[in-house]
C-alpha cells in the first residue's frame, strides 16, 4: 500500500469519526385537533453531542402553508446526565382556514468535510375545524360566531319581583276583606229569621216528613237526610251556629258551650250517629230505630225550646221584681 492511499484512508476515518454519532430531532404539538382561531404550541426538541454545532432553521410568520406563527420562544439549552445537550424551540401557531395539515419534518444541518448533513423529525398532523354553529358554506350567509348564552338570574334581580308579588297578594286580600259589598253579601247568606217561632216551623216540617213514609218505602237514606236537615236548620236559628255547613261532630262540639243540657245532647248525638250510618255507610236500621229517630227529633226540639221559654220567663220575672223595687224605693 503506497503512502497516498494510506493518507486517504486516514482522512476518511477522521471525517467519519468527526460525524455526530447520535442526533435526535423530535417535534410535537399540544393538540392535533383545534377550531379556527385557536392557538396551539408546536415544540421541537433536539438531542445532540455538545461538541458539534447544528444550524436551526428560522421561521418568521408562517410555519407551513396556512399555519401562522403568533410568537416563538428563544432556544432553551439544557444538558442530560449522560452529557448530551438538549435544545428546545417552541412556536405558538394558529390557522383561520379549515383543513388537514401535515407539518413537514423539522430539520437541522451539520457541516461535514463532504458537505452538509441533515437530521429530520417526523411529520406532525393537525386538523383545523369550524365551529359547529357555522353553516357549511358561510360565504353568502350571515351567522353568529357564538350563539347567545343563557345565564341565570341573580338574587338581586329576583327579590324585587318576589316582594312585588307579596305586596299584591296582601293588597288583594285587604281589598277582598274590606270590600263594601262583601258585608252585605255575607249578611244575605246568613239564614233569615223566620216570621214564626222556629220550633213551630220545625214541628210542621217533621209532621210533613212523617207523612211521606220514606223509610217504610225503603228510602231510608232520604229519610235521615231530610230529618237531619230539618234539625240542622232548627239548631242554626236557635243557637246561631252554621249547623247546615257543619259535620255531626262539629255540631255537637259547637253545642257544648250552649245551654243544651247533657240529656238533650245525648239524644242529638245518638240521632246524628244513626243518620250518618245510614247516609254514608248505607246501614239498614230496623223499624224501631227509624220510628224512634222521629220521636227523638221532636223531643230534642221540645226540650230545647222550653229552655228558651224558661229563660225568658226568668228574665221577665227579674225585670218585674227590679221595677217593683225601684217603685217602692221611690215611694
Amino acid at each position: 500500500m503506497n503512502r497516498r492511499v494510506l493518507l486517504l484512508i486516514i482522512s476518511v476515518l477522521i471525517c467519519i469519526s468527526a460525524l455526530p454519532q447520535k442526533v435526535l430531532v423530535e417535534a410535537e404539538i399540544d393538540s392535533a385537533d383545534i377550531y379556527i382561531g385557536d392557538q396551539v404550541k408546536y415544540t421541537v426538541r433536539v438531542t445532540q453531542p455538545p461538541e458539534i454545532y447544528l444550524d436551526m432553521p428560522e421561521y418568521a410568520d408562517t410555519l407551513y402553508d396556512k399555519l401562522e406563527i403568533l410568537s416563538q420562544a428563544p432556544v432553551d439549552t439544557t444538558f442530560e446526565d449522560t452529557g448530551e445537550m438538549v435544545l428546545t424551540k417552541s412556536y405558538t401557531i394558529t390557522s383561520f382556514d379549515t383543513g388537514y395539515y401535515q407539518i413537514p419534518p423539522y430539520y437541522l444541518e451539520y457541516e461535514t468535510g463532504q458537505g452538509k448533513k441533515r437530521f429530520y423529525s417526523e411529520y406532525v398532523p393537525l386538523r383545523v375545524k369550524r365551529v359547529d354553529i357555522t353553516p357549511p358554506d358561510s360565504t353568502d350567509v350571515i351567522f353568529d360566531i357564538i350563539g347567545p348564552e343563557k345565564i341565570g338570574y341573580s338574587v338581586g334581580e329576583i327579590l324585587p319581583w318576589v316582594l312585588l308579588a307579596v305586596i299584591l297578594m296582601i293588597a288583594a286580600r285587604l281589598i277582598y276583606k274590606y270590600l263594601p259589598g262583601r258585608k252585605v253579601k255575607e249578611e244575605e247568606e246568613k239564614p233569615s229569621i223566620p216570621a214564626e217561632p222556629i220550633h213551630i216551623i220545625t214541628f210542621r216540617a217533621l209532621d210533613k216528613l212523617e207523612r211521606k213514609q220514606l223509610w217504610q218505602a225503603g228510602k231510608v237514606k232520604e229519610y235521615y237526610s231530610e230529618l237531619t236537615e230539618i234539625l240542622r236548620y232548627y239548631i242554626e236559628v236557635r243557637y246561631s251556629i252554621p249547623a247546615l255547613e257543619m259535620t255531626s261532630e262539629e255540631i255537637l262540639s259547637g253545642l257544648g258551650n250552649k245551654d243544651v243540657g247533657p240529656d238533650n245532647l245525648s239524644i242529638l248525638r245518638k240521632l246524628l250517629q244513626n243518620a250518618d250510618l245510614s247516609k254514608f255507610a248505607k246501614y239498614k236500621h230496623d223499624a224501631v230505630t227509624n220510628e224512634s229517630a222521629m220521636q227523638n227529633a221532636r223531643d230534642f226540639v221540645k226540650a230545647t225550646y222550653k229552655q228558651v221559654e224558661e229563660n225568658n220567663n226568668c228574665r221577665d220575672n227579674k225585670k218585674t221584681l227590679k221595677q217593683g223595687k225601684e217603685v217602692d224605693d221611690n215611694e
